[in-house]
């Protein structure tokens, strides 16, 4: 993931860097076959998504199955391979949405939300023998809410650079193993009912990360259609995050599984790979 950002990073970077030294000056005035201008102008709308769970997906089905990502506990940060996720933004794969108003042909307001939502109920057994009465639920929230300004500047026919500054929440669900119960990683609050047994039962909940960020950042868009384009987008930003603690209930016992952590973390990020805009 890390290698990901940076690749990206860099390549934006080398991009926007060009910005500045454009000087042709027909890149304003770029219109279709049909006469539809190419670029957004002031008092336009846009709605864009990230398609990286998509690509996820995608490479999934064409590759190894496998992906990775990063995930957060009191002890810091770690890495999780798991198995491709479907087309929806799950809790632990969410999705961005941002959505914008040009205030100036050259300046946009933007609101950036992070969603995803998990919920699953799989009953235990093997085989044939499914029992209906045993089974392990979890669900989960990762949300989160910005809201920033962004600056224009064109580069050359289709292709134009961008930056900006926003501040924002988030808050995103615990990921990880149980305690008492090492089949495999669960998010966010889990119950395991076994009516049979009801001394077996037991609920882990918490353990969820709340935090402010600010930011800067750069990007680059290529439209392909007119008030349509593909982009990416790099940041650097302060995050200030706490997570709450996990507890362990049962009928025999109550267990912190983890007490929790804050901090600040001065990091990259990237607001998604690949990043589909539409105007209008």
């Amino acid at each position: 993931m890390m290698k990901r950002i940076f690749i990206l990073g860099m390549l934006i970077v080398v991009v926007g860097s060009s910005v500045y030294s454009q000087t042709d000056s027909t890149r304003f005035n770029l219109y279709s076959k049909r006469g539809f201008y190419y670029f957004p102008e002031k008092g336009d709308w846009s709605v864009s998504i990230s398609a990286t769970p998509f690509l996820n997906y995608f490479g999934g089905l064409f590759g190894d199955n496998i992906y990775r990502y990063e995930n957060y506990n009191s002890s810091g940060s770690f890495y999780i391979d798991e198995e491709a996720p479907g087309f929806a933004f799950t809790a632990q794969n969410p999705g961005t949405i941002f959505f914008k108003y040009y205030n100036k042909d050259n300046s946009a307001y933007r609101i950036k939300l992070l969603f995803g939502f998990t919920s699953e109920k799989d009953k235990l057994g093997s085989g044939t023998e499914m029992r209906q009465d045993n089974y392990i639920k979890q669900s989960a929230l990762s949300i989160g809410l910005s809201v920033g300004q962004e600056f224009y500047r064109p580069i050359k026919s289709r292709l134009r650079g961008y930056y900006g500054y926003e501040a924002g929440i988030f808050s995103r669900p615990y990921y990880g193993l149980l305690y008492q119960y090492d089949n495999g990683f669960f998010t966010g609050k889990v119950e395991y009912v076994d009516e049979s047994m009801a001394e077996d039962n037991f609920t882990e909940k918490g353990g969820n990360t709340f935090g402010l960020n600010g930011s800067g950042f750069i990007g680059v868009e290529w439209f392909f259609a007119p008030k349509m384009s593909l982009g990416g987008e790099f940041g650097l930003g302060l995050n200030y995050s706490k997570m709450t603690e996990r507890k362990h209930e049962s009928e025999s016992d109550n267990v912190i599984v983890d007490s929790g952590a804050n901090g600040f973390t001065f990091e990259p990020y990237a607001s998604g790979d690949l990043i589909i805009h539409l105007y209008f």
